[in-house]
């Protein structure tokens, strides 16, 4: 198989359902995924077996945004207006590409402030709510 390799962007990242969605896209500054999983340790029984012990994979979608202060349109505020509330998100790698990343998660306050002059970002991580899964992006008709 031949190597094949991508470079995160240019592509998208939105929260909601149509006709009401938040778009981070452009001001996203680093982007990722981050499944966890919790193993339990496996149980010995008396005939030398072993009982598997069982495994919970969870998630978090992480990343930096440039923070904007112009307006009360801006992420900053949306994360705090929304904080607590489960949105399905869509994550978009790249356009270049034909997988898209999609999921609920659990919306987060993000920090506001840093460096004076100087372009600031906020972190964020969101809890992933229940399952993501990878689908392929279908064209606007």
């Amino acid at each position: 198989m031949p190597i094949k390799s991508n470079k995160l962007g240019p592509g998208s990242l939105t929260f909601g359902d149509t006709g009401d969605v938040a778009e981070f896209g452009t001001q996203v500054t680093a982007m990722t995924l981050e499944p966890s999983v919790d193993a339990e340790d496996n149980i010995p029984v008396l005939s030398g077996d072993e009982l598997e012990g069982d495994e919970t994979v969870t998630y978090n979608l992480t990343g930096s945004l440039l923070q904007d202060y112009s307006s009360m349109e801006s992420l900053l505020v949306w994360c705090k207006t929304h904080q607590g509330e489960v949105f399905p998100f869509e994550f978009i790698p790249s356009t270049e590409g034909n997988i898209k990343v999609v999921g609920q998660v659990k919306i987060r306050a993000t920090s506001i402030g840093g460096d004076v002059k100087t372009r600031n970002t906020s972190d964020f991580e969101f809890k992933g709510v229940g399952d993501w899964d990878y689908e392929p992006i279908t064209p606007e008709a």
